[in-house]
């Protein structure tokens, strides 16, 4: 059998969820706290509840009253699974059903092969505290990919009424077993072996309460049968004759019609059919492993059952397939060995070994991957749940530990949850589900060949951006991004819980590739709110107008009002503390580190310095850009022989354009250098180049400005008000 579907009604944060199309290896992923872990719970609770093959189970894992959907529990929750079947699990169950009913040989004949086994449990409110399978049908289900559902052959059906009286019955036989299981626990040999003679002499009924664990109930009918002055003989006899009693009573009470009958695929049926155990049987011993986010610690017990693969027939032969393993995922070689005594009273005990260290000194990345690569290999399941695999692992091993679970999801079904963008950003997945919580849990199967196939390679936008965040801000640069993180902390503004990402452009002149229509339909889709941030520098306003044209309704862009990301980096108080830490690195004591009013002075006179660099970027920008041949006019027609003169002509063209251009180069740089002149008085530290303007007063004190790092150190010294408000704006509009 394998798992297909899972839906969950009521269970903790989930109000009605479904995980669907479930593969071999599913991946999900999350914020803290929107419920990752109650799917994996809930999975868990289904078969667990289902071990025993029954269709009742007392005292289920789960049914707390915090294990309901704002501990509502007035209605029960439901847990539902879907199942395919091989043909060989299909042919069992169809000769099970015609073996106990010969008549519906016809019928059985007609289901279809492809039908999908569908089972719900449901897990009653604390005042009865016991789970039962409310519904056991073939189809029912829809296909993956159609909106129309199977035809439904229900093999079992369990209502409220029914299930109550299921549970009275299952209620008095467990009461029955544990007085039998009591009662066949006296053992009046091994009990007249230990007592003192003193007591011995003295008839049994008189101290043979306060030595029994026998409960009130048990003692009283044996007290009621024998009297107080009864021999042991008579004792065993009596207590013989009542486990004789209760085991007919347990079997009358199992063989006795339901009052309320059930639903079976041969109509309604006062009991419950033996091909409906068989089947849950068969599910029950589905083997489930689930390492929940608090693992044990590696130790002793893993060191025993190494040790005992050395003596064990085929033992040595597993023990090098894990050593195996475990040397190729984390570079290092395991065994175990019987340690000496400690003392000549003291027994020998298991050690295990990691590269010849104890396994209890080495880091916890390596007993973390060890704990779940050995529960993996020991236990061999048929699914595995595992909670943030990543926990303590290096990026490195993180991915090798991915690799690892997905190479064994081909005889085991996976699903994990995560946090890492590793197990997204590396893996070839189509079963990735995003667990978000708005009001409660929803669950929402993503579709990673989509994202793959709308957004280009070439972008490098990580699959992670697309699914792990609510919100993304593309940025120029990475100093872009450092600088708005900083200030955001400044602002007491955490952008990773509001969900925000970055992503890095690689300047101004990429985004056309990162602003096409199918990025942006494909992010707008996913709900993801978008911003780009673009560096004002020497851009004209019809440049803007046609960027905001080209993200239309799906993005905001902001384009900056100052030059770049660095002109808000100005700040004369934050600059002095950046020089002076740099100079106290260099060791350089001989020069007194500047004050705040010279380095202010500095400032200006270093963008003076600039004030022509600024009028030159602006005519370079109108007057350099470059010039293309019209490559289509010149092979618009491959038959025609004059290709050459076609070439010269789009040559000549260009020339001519050139020399137009050449023409107008003094007017250019008149209007602009009337441009600069009027606005410089106010607005000079906002014209120049920022990063070379904190560089060109950073060499006055003999120490450089480093964008890429220097960006994010002096953007964390500044004060709230010593940040724009524009910067103040963009940040509270994201994460509002």
């Amino acid at each position: 059998m394998k798992l297909e579907s899972v839906v969950i009604k009521r269970f903790r944060s989930i109000e009605s969820s479904e995980l669907t199309n479930c593969g071999g290896f599913n991946v999900l992923i999350g914020k803290n706290n929107s419920g990752k872990s109650s799917v994996l719970s809930a999975i868990h609770a289904f078969f667990n509840c289902l071990h025993n093959g029954e269709v009742l189970t007392l005292k289920p894992k789960i049914g707390r009253e915090i294990d309901f959907f704002d501990k509502k529990t007035q209605v029960p929750i439901e847990i539902s699974h879907t199942f395919s079947l091989t043909l060989a699990e299909r042919d069992v169950l169809i000769r099970d059903i015609v073996t106990e009913s010969p008549q519906m040989k016809n019928a059985v004949d007609g289901i279809d092969p492809s039908l999908r086994l569908f089972v719900t449990l449901v897990i009653m409110p604390p005042s009865s505290s016991f789970s039962y399978v409310k519904k056991l049908s073939l189809g029912g289900t829809g296909k993956v990919g159609t909106k129309h559902s199977d035809p439904e052959r229900v093999i079992l059906s369990i209502d409220e009424t029914s299930a109550l009286e299921i549970y009275s019955n299952f209620l008095y036989c467990h009461k029955l077993s544990k007085k039998i299981e009591e009662l066949s626990s006296f053992d009046s040999e091994k009990l007249r072996g230990y007592l003192p003679r003193q007591i011995r002499e003295r008839p049994p009924m008189e101290y043979l309460s306060s030595v029994l664990n026998f409960n009130t109930e048990v003692m009283s009918l044996i007290e009621n049968r024998v009297g107080s002055k009864a021999s042991f003989e008579e004792i065993e006899n009596i207590i013989s004759e009542l486990i004789s009693n209760f085991k007919e009573e347990f079997q009358a009470i199992l063989n006795q019609p339901l009052k309320n009958k059930v639903g079976t695929f041969s109509g309604e049926d006062s009991s419950i059919p033996n091909y409906v155990k068989n089947l849950l049987q068969r599910i029950g011993e589905i083997k489930i492993l689930y390492l929940t986010e608090r693992r044990k610690e590696i130790g002793k017990e893993e060191a025993d059952r190494l040790l005992s693969l050395k003596v064990k027939r085929g033992g040595n032969e597993i023990l090098k397939n894990i050593q195996e393993t475990v040397a190729a995922l984390l570079g290092v070689h395991i065994d175990a060995f019987e340690s000496s005594p400690s003392s000549p009273t003291s027994q020998a005990s298991a050690e295990m070994d990691v590269d010849n260290f104890l396994v209890e000194v080495n880091g916890s990345g390596i007993k973390e991957a060890l704990r779940l690569l050995l529960d993996v290999e020991f236990e061999h399941s048929d699914i595995l749940l595992v909670e943030e695999p990543e926990i303590h692992l290096h990026p490195a091993i993180e991915t090798s530990m991915m690799r690892y679970l997905k190479r064994i999801s081909s005889d085991c079904q996976v699903f994990l949850t995560t946090h890492s963008t590793n197990f997204l950003d590396t893996a070839e997945m189509n079963n990735v589900y995003l667990v978000t919580k708005p009001n409660s849990t929803q669950i929402q199967q993503l579709d990673v060949g989509e994202a793959e196939a709308k957004i280009p390679q070439e972008l490098g936008i990580r699959l992670s951006s697309l699914f792990m965040f609510d919100r993304l801000i593309f940025v120029e640069g990475q100093s872009d991004e450092d600088a708005i993180r900083e200030w955001a902390s400044v602002l007491g503004i955490n952008l990773s819980q509001a969900n925000v990402g970055f992503i890095h452009m690689g300047g101004a002149r990429n985004f056309a590739h990162f602003a096409t229509e199918a990025t942006l339909e494909f992010l707008t889709k996913r709900q993801v709110k978008m911003w780009f941030l673009i560096d004002r520098d020497e851009k004209e306003d019809y440049e803007i107008i046609k960027m905001q044209k080209m993200l239309g309704n799906n993005a905001k862009i902001k384009v900056l009002k100052k030059r770049e990301i660095e002109n808000y980096l100005i700040c004369s108080r934050a600059i002095k503390i950046v020089i002076a830490y740099k100079k106290k690195l260099i060791s350089n004591l001989s020069q007194e580190s500047p004050t705040e009013s010279e380095i202010n002075a500095e400032i200006h006179v270093c963008a003076e310095m600039l004030k022509q660099f600024a009028i030159d970027k602006r005519v370079a920008k109108i007057v350099c850009k470059p010039i293309y041949p019209d490559a289509k006019g010149i092979f618009k027609d491959f038959t025609n022989k004059e290709t050459v003169v076609r070439i010269i002509d789009s040559i000549q063209k260009i020339i001519d354009q050139l020399e137009l251009e050449k023409t107008n180069v003094e007017t250019i740089y008149s209007n602009k250098s009337n441009e600069i002149n009027a606005a410089w008085q106010s607005k000079k530290l906002d014209l120049v180049p920022g990063d070379i303007l904190l560089d060109e007063v950073c060499k006055k004190y003999n120490v450089r400005f480093k964008k890429e790092k220097d960006t994010s150190r002096l953007a964390s010294l500044m004060e709230k008000d010593e940040i724009d408000q524009e910067i103040k704006d963009i940040i509270q509009e994201i994460v509002v």
